[in-house]
């Protein structure tokens, strides 16, 4: 009897010692989990941001009326905090859809731009490091 006894508690600190091992490793995996997904937040703003930064510099018109294009889609489909505002050639604060087509029918194909990214967001959430604010002028 002393014996079984004996072997009951050598049996239940087993089965303690897996279940404490098995809650270690789903913490481990919830943790490692979650820094993924910031790793996969910085992707996407990364992402997000290449397809403006690669109009950075001294364009084309042409380019220029891609990249308002580009920035038009871009404030059809985000909200507020994602929208892009454009300092352009015809005015200043240039966000709805009408102005930056104005704005976009003032580029010549042949004149050149300069273009530079002047703001990012900074508030805390879902679109922090966005692009906010753009800035072309065109080149003499």
């Amino acid at each position: 009897m002393e014996n079984a006894s004996k072997a009951l508690i050598i049996a239940g600190a087993i089965l303690l010692a897996i279940l404490i091992i098995a809650l270690g490793v789903y913490i481990f995996n919830q943790a490692r989990s979650a820094t993924n997904m910031d790793d996969l937040s910085n992707q996407q703003v990364e992402a997000h941001n290449a397809t403006f930064q690669n109009y950075e510099g001294t364009i084309n018109g042409t380019q220029a009326k891609a990249l308002i294009d580009a920035i038009r889609n871009n404030n059809q489909r985000m909200p507020t905090l994602g929208q892009i505002t454009v300092d352009g050639v015809s005015g200043t604060g240039l966000k709805d859809n009408a102005k930056l087509a104005t704005e976009k029918n003032t580029y010549q194909p042949t004149s050149q731009y300069e273009v530079s990214i002047t703001e990012y967001q900074t508030q805390d959430g879902q679109y922090k490091g966005y692009v906010t604010k753009m800035k072309v002028t065109k080149k003499n």
